[in-house]
């Protein structure tokens, strides 16, 4: 709860101090379609175009595990990259240094009116590293995220809301010499998340979003993996800002 209060504190200290100049910045900037300039909210991406979105994501893990959510958020790469006929390519890079994954996908977005919706699929590769105070352990998981995202939008403003599942296609930790294998193709659970993307200023697009992860198997707490074959409910907090 701790670190929770943190986020808390420093998204009001944020509003108290930006939010003049976020106004008087929206009043001088030109109109701008917050739906060409979004990341998560489906849309016709500019052909060819590399999109790049930057952040942290602040994760609440559950205290089977943890006694506290992750002290230091994670760092968030996010890309899109536009391909005719309204389909388009993710990627994201998320680390921690003792936890990593990459992932890559396609979409297909379709539109009407203010109201949008895609179909996806994702492919993510793991990697835990810890090699200090005495451990040597290192994890790999290969993620199938197969995911669909409805979005609405006004003039300023880009709603939308994804879901995805989980599918552990493979993954092996090992702890010293010993090996531990997972077994293959596996449902894992779930995720449900919420996206509100605003105009800062000009062409600059804030991100805000918040995650449930209903899982099993959580890559970014690899090396406290619970051996109870139960759900866990895992939120996380997401700031992004588009560069």
């Amino acid at each position: 709860m701790q670190s929770m209060s943190v986020i808390h504190r420093f998204l009001l200290i944020t509003t108290i101090i930006w939010a003049p100049v976020i106004l008087y910045a929206q009043q001088k900037s030109p109109p701008v379609d917050i739906g060409k300039e979004s990341m998560y909210f489906p849309h016709h991406f500019q052909k060819y175009h590399l999109q790049t979105g930057l952040g942290f994501d602040f994760i609440k893990l559950p205290f089977d595990w943890v006694e506290n959510a992750l002290e230091a958020p994670l760092l968030d790469l996010h890309l899109t990259f536009g391909l005719p006929a309204g389909f388009s390519l993710e990627g994201n890079l998320n680390t921690i240094l003792v936890s990593n994954q990459v992932s890559l996908g396609a979409r297909w977005n379709y539109i009407h009116r203010n109201f949008s919706f895609n179909l996806g699929y994702d492919l993510g590769y793991s990697l835990g590293i810890m090699n200090f105070a005495g451990f040597k352990n290192t994890g790999m998981t290969l993620i199938h995220y197969p995911n669909a995202s409805i979005g609405f939008k006004t003039k300023t403003l880009a709603f939308t809301f994804k879901g995805e599942a989980v599918i552990i296609a493979w993954g092996q930790m090992k702890t010293g010499e010993d090996l531990m294998s997972r077994s293959i193709n596996f449902f894992d659970g779930m995720t449900g998340a919420i996206y509100l993307e605003q105009r800062i200023f000009r062409k600059k697009i804030l991100i805000i979003g918040f995650k449930d992860n209903y899982v099993k198997y959580y890559w970014p707490a690899w090396m406290v993996f619970s051996t109870f074959d139960r759900y866990y409910h895992i939120p996380e907090l997401h700031l992004l800002w588009v560069l």
